[in-house]
C-alpha cells in the first residue's frame, strides 16, 4: 500500500488537503478536506473521505455542529477528482455556509 499526501493552496489561510492510499495504483482508501487556519491551526471544514465502509461527506461547522452526507458513487478515483473540483469552486461558499469567517 502506498501513501501520497499533498497540499493545494487556495490562500494563506485556505487550503485542500489530498490523502490517498493506493494498491496497485487504485485509490484504496481516501481524504480530501477543505480546511482553514483558525486560531492557531489547521481545522476540517468539509471533508470527502471512505471511512465507516462507505464513501461520504462531512461539514463540519464552526460551532461544532457536523453533517453527514452519503455518496452514491463506488469509484473513488472519481470522488477524489468531483471533490477537488468541488473546493476549487466552492470553497468560499463552504467557509460562509460553516460559520466561519470568510477569508
Amino acid at each position: 500500500m502506498k501513501r501520497k499526501q499533498y497540499f493545494i493552496k487556495l490562500t494563506d489561510i485556505n487550503r485542500i488537503r489530498v490523502d490517498l492510499l493506493t494498491v496497485r495504483n487504485k485509490i484504496n482508501n481516501f481524504v480530501v478536506q477543505l480546511e482553514t487556519f483558525v486560531g492557531e491551526k489547521w481545522g476540517p471544514v468539509v471533508r470527502y473521505n471512505y471511512s465507516h465502509g462507505y464513501p461520504h461527506k462531512d461539514v463540519i461547522f464552526a460551532n461544532g455542529k457536523r453533517t453527514k452526507e452519503k455518496i452514491n458513487e463506488t469509484n473513488l478515483a472519481k470522488i477524489v477528482n468531483l471533490a477537488i473540483d468541488d473546493f476549487k469552486s466552492n470553497w468560499e461558499n463552504y467557509l460562509g455556509r460553516c460559520g466561519y469567517a470568510e477569508k
